[in-house]
């Protein structure tokens, strides 16, 4: 008679992080490429943390594969005609005529944080409709708003919560956290 089988061992779920836990997560997986990016386009590595943040919520939106790996699209790059690439479908929110709607749409998928990163760097300069924006960079709230008026996003606030991010205590807590 074989010996009986040892029950299953039941093992909880992973604590969800905090409030606090997860900006500080977040942070510390973008922060380096952040601060490369930033200095490719001139403006402050901080900015791009908070337009990440707004775009992934604080990393629990990326865009996943259908094997559950990250896509590593942290601006929400959406895969266009041009996009040869691999993608990802998801669905999305997005204003039409004032409205916000849900839509499936494909998006970027990248190998690594640093590709993506580094691809938002070059969607940046080498599309002529964010020419504006980026001679605006090296002040973050007129660049934010100016990504905005060249339509980066559809949000009719999408700079204003940018800035939100950028100015507000928990992305202040997460990078001061950062530091030894």
């Amino acid at each position: 008679m074989a010996p009986a089988a040892a029950p299953p061992v039941a093992h909880p779920a992973p604590p969800a992080l905090g409030v606090l836990e997860q900006p500080l997560h977040f942070v510390r997986t973008v922060w380096d490429q952040a601060r490369t990016a930033a200095a490719q386009l001139g403006t402050d590595a901080k900015l791009l943390v908070a337009q990440a943040a707004l775009e992934t919520g604080w990393g629990l939106h990326v865009p996943q594969r259908p094997d559950g790996a990250s896509s590593n699209n942290f601006f929400g790059v959406k895969a266009g005609g041009q996009w040869s690439g691999d993608r990802v479908a998801v669905p999305t929110l997005e204003f039409r005529d004032g409205v916000m709607r849900r839509e499936n749409a494909s998006f970027r998928a990248y190998d690594s944080v640093a590709d993506g990163f580094n691809d938002y760097v070059q969607l940046l300069k080498s599309n002529p409709r964010y020419r504006a924006a980026l001679e605006l960079a090296n002040n973050p709230g007129h660049f934010a708003h100016a990504l905005q008026r060249a339509g980066y996003a559809t949000d009719p606030a999408y700079g204003q919560k940018i800035l939100g991010i950028l100015n507000g205590d928990v992305l202040g807590a997460a990078i001061g956290a950062l530091k030894p």
